[in-house]
């Protein structure tokens, strides 16, 4: 049972409306340990995910897959209370992170948020009538990357990217290769630098101190200017960024490669087919940008690797895989999905 993730997500529900954190306050260790978002709803039931899938919180603070009157209801009140505690009580102070549909958590838990948007001259400029809210719970699993450091590097860093849907564990498997790589675990203390936009990765300096001792984090920047940033001054081995996704983030990306930099990065796709359509994925194989790609299964299995092919693997149509991992890391998944 890890006391660690029992008393992050006590932190977590701490920001909750009294009445819906008294309720959450009831739920077993058990159930908390598999937790993987807490979902709140106008006039509708409070909804557990996990990785067997949604379920509704009862008054007894047990979880049902049948929806009764038994199911605890929150309140717009409760959200619009619940959102202005997670921004200390000023939405202002949190603009930017709004205006992109989200608030993260000194602890990195990311709150989707969900409204109407109020627009000024074409553009979003604030949200009003908050109706639902997504509270994402992080985990930190040491070894995870395991897998990476036996089949990917073999002794030699490359330039990754890890695919998967969201809640397959891409920021869980980043955050363990930082330390890793930083700690000795190839035999060698790498510079690492950890370009964390959203504050996910590591985003309290509690994290930062326990994340090896030769990272630096660039922490709130944009990706694109903290990856040139991190080019420019900082002479990292390995750059490590979670969800590139546009041109001037890749572009930043291939200088970053040119200049003798080496990348372990994640992007969103469900599989080999939506990966080779994509736009940045397209320009990283062009430029020969990217050695390995590894993909992860799904939210009901996180951090469990399906596969690791050569970048150039991807657009080929018979998708000959480099490493079969049926039998591979089944411990190390088993513990990330406990965890």
């Amino acid at each position: 049972m890890d006391k660690s993730f029992i008393n992050d997500f006590n932190n977590i529900i701490s920001y909750i409306s009294p009445r819906i954190h008294m309720y959450l306050k009831k739920m077993s260790e058990p159930m908390i340990e598999n937790i993987q978002e807490i979902r709140l709803r106008a006039d509708r039931p409070v909804v557990i995910v996990t990785p067997t899938g949604s379920s509704f919180l009862t008054l007894s603070g047990k979880t049902s897959y049948i929806y009764s009157s038994n199911c605890v209801i929150s309140s717009e009140n409760e959200i619009v209370d619940t959102v202005n505690k997670m921004c200390g009580y000023s939405m202002h102070s949190h603009y930017e992170d709004i205006m992109n549909g989200y608030i993260t958590l000194p602890n990195g838990s990311r709150v989707g948020i969900c409204g109407t948007a109020v627009y000024e001259k074409e553009k979003v400029k604030s949200i009003k009538n908050i109706s639902s809210i997504n509270i994402r719970i992080p985990r930190t699993v040491q070894g995870v990357s395991e897998p990476i450091f036996n089949v990917v590097y073999k002794g030699k860093l490359k330039n990754l990217l890890i695919v998967g849907p969201p809640s397959s564990g891409k920021t869980t498997m980043l955050r363990d290769l930082a330390f890793q790589l930083s700690s000795g675990r190839m035999g060698k203390y790498y510079k690492i630098c950890v370009v964390d936009e959203r504050k996910e990765l590591f985003p309290s300096q509690q994290d930062i101190k326990n994340l090896g001792p030769n990272t630096d984090v660039l922490l709130g920047f944009p990706k694109g200017k903290g990856i040139s940033m991190a080019v420019r001054t900082l002479s990292p081995d390995v750059i490590i960024c979670d969800e590139i996704g546009t041109p001037q983030e890749a572009s930043e990306v291939l200088n970053g490669v040119n200049c003798g930099t080496k990348f372990a990065l994640s992007i969103h796709a469900e599989n080999v087919n939506e990966l080779k359509n994509k736009r940045v994925f397209k320009d990283f194989f062009e430029l020969n940008a990217i050695d390995k790609v590894l993909f992860l299964s799904d939210a009901s299995n996180p951090c469990k690797i399906s596969k690791i092919i050569k970048a150039d693997e991807v657009f080929n149509e018979n998708n000959s895989y480099s490493y079969d991992f049926v039998n591979l890391h089944t411990n190390v998944a088993d513990t990330c999905k406990a965890n």
